[in-house]
């Protein structure tokens, strides 16, 4: 038998423990806060405060004593994120380490953490994985054919989990990018806001599936910036997630966007557990985005001035701002010798804030006017940043004075270099955008030289 603990009994809890009792090799436990609620779903097969009129199978047993979670092989997370520092002792000391964590609690934890960082690198997990995808919960306890992401890390967990899941409902596809997951999740619930607001506003399909297709573009260019694979957004955990958030009329998130256009949103309102999810999200969001790529992404940039700033009574849309210089150029230069993890770091940060990356490449003949000696020639350097995807092209810098011509004659919107040039090249500003970005720590081109020396 699959003995099974699901941590949270509101409706995923119960229609997750539904599908699971219909596999006759699993042993599902529903553990809950209460007595009282433990004793009717015992008893009553009923969890009356989210499906009044669903009777369950009786098969599912609800437990309200967290020290028995240390018998389960298998605990599945179906609690919100903001209540995860309740649980810090159940999680840190009575839950054993060899069990497998099924996540499929929705949100951020503080900082900006996701949920897979917390298992595994603050307690130590080895077996964690996670499920999210296109789901309503009310369709799930009545059979309704749903796809989910499951996201992993050892292939052993994949055999496992469908073992578990055999003869329910849901149907998977996958990936190994955690985080991507996990982000994807959060990002699709606060985007089907601001889609509720437009369908109030405009009751358009037209409008509809233009700001759906800039949502989505915004998510891949979050997602990336969160150092995630933006493939994953291709998967039911991204596109087919914010799909269902942002279209159906059984979603909350997308039902908090109409409310908010027809002008009953009520900020005060500290019990609607969807606004306080969606604000605790924009809030971490606001820490851990650069402002100055948050003023390239307008939705979001909309969506913070509405509920974190309140700068806004309403949340605005502007077409022409929506794709207004939506193409951005961005230019960078180096020399890039011995191609290592803090050149890729720093490309693909630079490359966050446009749509093209131009790499101006220090040749042969500039290295000996600088004094360096570098390991590969130019050709070579060159073909190694063209291999890479996040790079558009590649021109030679031969000067120290070429930097303002190439800006005027590629129509650059954003010159970015490392922060040890910092001020360095303020005189470009009355071209374009100067940034200087942080240097990756704890990795050199000098390093690695001393390194190969010996």
């Amino acid at each position: 038998m699959n003995n099974i603990a699901i941590i949270g009994a509101g409706t995923t809890g119960t229609a997750v423990a539904q599908q699971l009792s219909l596999n006759t090799n699993n042993n599902v436990s529903l553990f809950v806060q209460t007595k009282t609620q433990s004793n009717q779903i015992n008893e009553e097969n009923k969890n009356k405060e989210y499906f009044q009129n669903f009777r369950l199978n009786k098969e599912i047993n609800s437990e309200h004593n967290f020290e028995l979670l240390n018998n389960y092989e298998i605990i599945i997370l179906t609690i919100p994120s903001r209540q995860f520092d309740d649980y810090k002792k159940v999680f840190s000391d009575i839950i054993d380490k060899d069990s497998l964590i099924i996540n499929m609690s929705r949100g951020l934890l503080k900082d900006g953490m996701t949920i897979h960082d917390y298992f595994t690198y603050e307690l130590k997990f080895e077996n964690f994985v996670s499920l999210k995808g296109p789901s309503i919960n009310v369709e799930v306890i009545r059979n309704a054919p749903t796809l989910l992401t499951l996201s992993y890390k050892n292939r052993s967990d994949i055999i496992k989990v469908k073992e578990v899941f055999k003869e329910t409902v849901f149907y998977f596809d996958f990936t190994t990018d955690n985080n991507g997951v996990e982000y994807l999740c959060a990002l699709n619930n606060i985007y089907a806001v601001y889609m509720g607001n437009i369908d109030g506003k405009f009751n358009s399909s037209n409008t509809t599936y233009f700001i759906l297709t800039q949502c989505f573009k915004e998510i891949k260019i979050l997602l990336k910036y969160l150092k995630c694979d933006t493939k994953t957004a291709n998967l039911g955990c991204g596109i087919g997630n914010l799909c269902l958030n942002s279209l159906s009329d059984l979603s909350r998130n997308r039902t908090l966007g109409l409310i908010v256009e027809k002008g009953f949103y009520n900020a005060e309102d500290t019990t609607n557990n969807v606004v306080l999810e969606d604000i605790k999200t924009l809030n971490l969001l606001n820490k851990i985005i650069e402002p100055k790529l948050v003023k390239n992404l307008p939705i979001l940039d909309t969506l913070f001035e509405f509920f974190i700033f309140k700068t806004s009574k309403k949340l605005n849309v502007d077409f022409s701002l929506l794709l207004k210089n939506k193409f951005k150029t961005v230019l960078t230069y180096g020399t890039f010798d011995l191609l290592h993890y803090g050149h890729l770091e720093i490309l693909k940060r630079a490359k966050d804030y446009g749509d093209k990356l131009i790499v101006g490449l220090s040749t042969d003949e500039f290295n000996e006017v600088k004094g360096k000696t570098c390991k590969f020639n130019y050709k070579k350097r060159k073909r190694y940043l063209e291999s890479l995807d996040f790079v558009d092209l590649v021109i030679p810098e031969n000067d120290w004075d070429q930097k303002a011509e190439d800006v005027i004659e590629h129509n650059i919107d954003y010159f970015v270099m490392g922060d040890d040039w910092k001020d360095k090249f303020n005189s470009l500003e009355e071209h374009c955008e100067v940034i200087y970005l942080p240097r990756t720590k704890g990795v050199s081109t000098s390093q690695l030289k001393q390194l190969l020396h010996g």
